[in-house]
């Protein structure tokens, strides 16, 4: 089952950002930078895969598809800000064959 059927289902707006620890004599202060937005598809865990990943890494992660190509190239030490809420990214899974949309896998930071 592919991905994405038709783009018009990539309909959220995300932002990719970068929490970055503060320098000098007050180390304490983070600094929030926002890299890039771009348009996504949020798919939320279903019952079957909730129960299946009870007490694992991925319990309570939700899906994100998004355009594989970017303006940047993203990795786990950034987050992902949607409606608010700020989001680890636990695994990055990539379309090695078509190189289209690539999946990003995340948890509330809550």
């Amino acid at each position: 089952m592919p991905l994405i059927k038709n783009v018009n289902e990539l309909n959220d707006r995300i932002t990719i950002i970068k929490i970055e620890s503060g320098s000098g004599p007050d180390p304490s202060g983070e600094t929030e930078t926002e890299l890039f937005s771009c348009w996504a598809k949020i798919r939320t865990q279903n019952i079957k895969d909730v129960k299946d990943y009870k007490g694992t890494a991925f319990e309570d992660t939700t899906d994100i598809v998004i355009r594989q190509i970017q303006k940047q190239a993203i990795t786990n030490t950034m987050l992902v800000k949607w409606q608010g809420e700020k989001y680890n990214i636990v695994k990055i899974n990539p379309d090695t064959a078509f190189k289209e949309y690539m999946v990003l896998v995340v948890k509330s930071v809550n």
